[in-house]
């Protein structure tokens, strides 16, 4: 039996995949599921990163989010809407360059003509035109369904693969998978990760359907899938650039989350790390949504091994 601590989006894929592959494996999870680091209704899915090695993955894991929507039965899962990275994206265009990625530079009038409420400032872009919004929600309930949750709080483990919970109770596994967000380092042990306050707000006011996704200095947008709505996050949120970027938008709610921060992430804060020991594997990161089927397979086949996944070794 694997147990795999958290029902995020990594622990949550690879109980599917493992499921899949016709093992035994279980969700522990201590609250909701999915209502920490995963929580929300979407995220933005892209290829653009700063790493030549993140946008291969990023194009392994499009096909398996592809995969997704036709074995989970529940509709679109990865929307056509494109992704803006504004700004000066040199570094993001040689990565994207050598993983031969199609890309394409805007201006200010096509970053406007993508998205039409912003009044954007930006001089210049870049479009990543496989970039969409994920309708993560739909994906999380979909796989909840058909993984084995339990419903505990982990609060030590061993090399051995025994867990112990709070309630006095002890699981044994023939491996652990610990990817509990905030909670991995407490578990497993120093990870050389920081979490931080992160809020994302939702807007309506302008009809966002089909608008771009987009990364920009002041933050990160995306169309709420057939809502409507758009939402917009910030590591420290500031209403009065909000407001002059989306001049006629008006928030309506808010989420409020993590950020992560640590030397392994690129300076756009894509990354994880992972670590083994004994038969206990723990992994984190930051972004790690627009990557779930992938990471639930490299996840499974490390959970199955005695040697963690290649790919999941970035550094």
């Amino acid at each position: 039996m694997i147990i795999i601590i958290g029902a995020g989006i990594c622990g949550l894929a690879t109980a599917y995949e493992l499921l899949r592959r016709g093992e035994r494996a279980i969700v522990v999870e201590r609250g909701e599921p999915f209502s920490e680091q995963s929580v929300g209704l979407a995220r933005i899915f892209r290829i653009a990163h700063q790493r030549p090695a993140l946008c291969d993955l990023a194009m392994r894991a499009r096909a398996g989010w592809q995969r997704w929507e036709t074995e989970l039965g529940v509709g679109r899962l990865l929307g056509a809407e494109g992704f803006i990275a504004a700004g000066d994206q040199e570094d993001t265009a040689a990565a994207m360059t050598a993983a031969d990625a199609a890309f394409s530079w805007l201006d200010r009038a096509d970053i406007k003509s993508r998205i039409p409420f912003v009044a954007a400032p930006w001089d210049t872009g870049m479009l990543d035109p496989l970039g969409g919004s994920l309708r993560i929600r739909r994906a999380l309930n979909a796989l909840a369904r058909r993984v084995d949750i339990h419903r505990g709080e982990a609060v030590g483990l061993a090399d051995d693969g025994s867990v112990n919970f709070a309630d006095g109770t002890v699981l044994q596994g023939d491996r652990v998978l610990v990817c509990a967000g905030v909670q991995t380092p407490a578990l497993f042990g120093p990870l050389d990760i920081d979490f931080g306050p992160h809020t994302r707000f939702t807007y309506e006011g302008a009809d966002a359907v089909g608008a771009a996704c987009l990364s920009a200095p002041e933050g990160y947008g995306l169309p709420l899938g057939s809502t409507g709505r758009w939402a917009f996050g910030q590591e420290v949120p500031d209403a009065d650039t909000v407001r002059a970027l989306f001049p006629s938008l008006t928030p309506v709610s808010q989420v409020d989350c993590v950020t992560v921060r640590a030397p392994w992430l690129d300076s756009g804060g894509d990354g994880w790390t992972v670590a083994q020991r004994g038969r206990v594997v723990a992994f984190v990161g930051s972004n790690l949504m627009k990557f779930g089927p992938l990471l639930g397979e490299l996840l499974a086949r490390s959970a199955l091994n005695d040697e963690l996944a290649s790919e999941l070794l970035l550094s």
